[in-house]
């Protein structure tokens, strides 16, 4: 057996010498790993209880065709670098790090003084983690899977460590030496920069791609954060501290973190417009969102919810598209396109700016420290979406017709006043005139809007040009009993500018609100179309019309009914309607004193 073993090493080691490639797998990442269901990473988080990360630079860094361009939040300074980045740059505690000309470089977030530049082994920056003393990245390629590599680098830059494990990596932290590397999409690694041991590993159910810094911890995760604290030990038993937001179906489905094992653009893409800001905090013994709000942004739109329920509060409609953030102590940092970077706070309120000098194609906001004072108030939620809806642009349409039916479920009266504009206004788009008439048809406030709509009709010379929402208007005051409403509802039966759909509701509304003051209106429409009705919508309004003269007409309305469900002129489908009215006229006469 002892000879079999030395021939074999022989052959491997000729096989080698051979020029075959030697294997190499890194025992950090090895999949020999023993699950101890968090009891190494409970160690490391105890020994590292006392050293909380940095609070890190409050900065913005927008991207542009040039390199780089930076500001600090609080206004107190700006800086350029001149190197084009070839992936979205990162902001580790006080640098800023980022690949480009074949380098991975690092500036200081407050200054933009370059810290130190290495090769970067031709691949771009994933993500990166900084500690104060030493930044910990990982790169990766867009074209192929598990090529990604780690690098650990002092401020003096020199290289620490350097990995190439052939996993899929993700975004990494490092905290007093100690780096915490996401990998394969399921596991966290701990591992110390000096030894180049790992001395923990934590196997997660959760997607997790990132390991990131927010106020005072660690946290790893994806669409969940988990928080690296004491109660880490039970994570697999699900009983950490975790960290998701409420469910809602939101505009373009954005995502609070994206795929950290995915190289991602310099430039913003659709999704990068299509982004979560939350920031976590513990409250007591439960991990929450600060302030009790998170923001979902859809291109120039940012919406404001509850951290709780996911309910709209606040909107605020921006000059350009929103391409980062960052969710701050009491409020949000959001950078524009056009390079402004908007301070709101939890409740929407404007709390301040900072320009960057110019537009950009790409930006990564860190809050760090930054702490939100109270701003000034933004209006009314009616009058925010309202905002909101004014926006001409095609690529609204999502998110409009999202704020449409949240518009649609506040009692303000002036939402309906909104509602009638959009339904009436020629220059709607069709998706939202829909929405906007089955939401006008459910409304039960803002009579007087619904009364003074009815009263226009369509007048090309007066620039009418599209008729009310004859037909939901129809549906709202019916339902709520408004007498007023017959009248005008009867002078539309007979306008031909009306749809077949406006003419039937209103028709159907008038059979429950008429009065003796409609009937001239009344047997116009019903004689002039219980012949002609060549729609079934025409159909159903004919035969509400009947109904409305046999309610409140007499004997000469009863006869014009009666002539008409015999005449064979009469539309076979409006006879056929008649002839039930007809016949329950016949039996109440029957039924009714003295008959006979």
């Amino acid at each position: 057996m002892r000879i079999r073993r030395v021939l074999l090493t022989l052959a491997l080691a000729a096989g080698g010498c051979a020029g075959a490639p030697l294997v190499k797998v890194d025992p950090l990442f090895s999949a020999n790993w023993q699950d101890d269901g968090g009891k190494s990473m409970a160690a490391v988080q105890k020994r590292l209880a006392q050293s909380p990360p940095p609070a890190g630079a409050a900065v913005a860094i927008g991207i542009t065709k040039s390199g780089l361009a930076g500001a600090r939040l609080d206004g107190a300074g700006k800086w350029r670098d001149a190197t084009p980045v070839d992936a979205r740059p990162a902001v580790a505690g006080d640098v800023v790090v980022a690949t480009g000309g074949g380098r991975l470089f690092a500036l200081d977030a407050r200054s933009g003084k370059r810290l130190w530049s290495v090769p970067n082994r031709g691949r771009a920056l994933l993500g990166a983690g900084d500690d104060g003393r030493v930044t910990v990245a990982t790169l990766g390629t867009r074209t192929a899977a598990g090529h990604g590599a780690l690098l650990a680098i002092d401020r003096s830059g020199k290289v620490l460590r350097e990995l190439s494990p052939g996993v899929e990596l993700g975004v990494p932290a490092v905290l007093d030496g100690v780096a915490f590397v996401p990998w394969d999409g399921r596991n966290v690694s701990a591992f110390e920069v000096a030894s180049g041991k790992e001395i923990a590993r934590l196997a997660l159910r959760a997607p997790v791609s990132h390991a990131l810094a927010i106020g005072d911890a660690l946290y790893f995760g994806e669409s969940k954060l988990l928080r690296f604290d004491e109660a880490i030990v039970a994570a697999g038993a699900g009983r950490a501290h975790q960290l998701s937001l409420p469910v809602r179906d939101l505009p373009g489905s954005p995502q609070l973190l994206a795929d950290g094992k995915l190289v991602a653009p310099a430039a913003a893409t659709v999704r990068s417009r299509i982004q979560l800001y939350a920031r976590p905090a513990i409250t007591g013994d439960r991990l929450a969102i600060q302030s009790g709000r998170f923001t979902a942004t859809y291109f120039r739109i940012v919406l404001g919810l509850d951290a709780e329920n996911a309910v709209l509060r606040w909107v605020r409609t921006f000059d350009q598209d929103v391409l980062g953030g960052a969710a701050a102590d009491g409020g949000f940092a959001l950078c524009e396109a056009s390079g402004r970077v908007r301070v709101l706070d939890a409740n929407g309120a404007d709390a301040g700016s900072v320009q960057l000098g110019a537009a950009v194609d790409g930006c990564v906001v860190e809050a760090g420290a930054l702490r939100v004072r109270p701003g000034k108030p933004a209006g009314t939620l009616t009058d925010q979406i309202v905002d909101a809806l004014d926006q001409s642009s095609a690529d609204m349409a999502t998110v409009q017709r999202f704020l449409l039916r949240e518009l649609g479920a506040l009692p303000d009266p002036k939402v309906t006043k909104v509602l009638i504009d959009l339904a009436s206004n020629a220059a709607t788009a069709p998706a939202l005139l829909q929405d906007a008439r089955a939401l006008l048809g459910a409304r039960r406030t803002g009579k007087e809007y619904m009364l003074k709509a009815l009263a226009d009709h369509y007048d090309f010379l007066d620039d009418v040009l599209r008729p009310p929402p004859v037909g939901p208007l129809a549906d709202a005051l019916a339902a709520m009993g408004v007498k007023e409403a017959a009248p005008l509802l009867a002078r539309h039966l007979n306008d031909p500018a009306n749809t077949p759909d406006d003419v039937e509701r209103a028709a159907r509304a008038l059979a429950q609100l008429a009065t003796t003051k409609e009937l001239d209106e009344l047997r116009t429409f019903f004689s002039l179309y219980r012949a002609t009705a060549d729609q079934q919508e025409l159909v159903n309004a004919v035969i509400s019309a009947a109904r409305a003269l046999l309610a409140v007409g007499g004997d000469a309305e009863r006869q014009l009914v009666e002539r008409a469900a015999e005449d064979p002129l009469t539309h076979p489908d409006v006879k056929r309607g008649l002839l039930p009215l007809v016949q329950h006229l016949d039996r109440a006469a029957i039924g009714s004193p003295g008959a006979g």
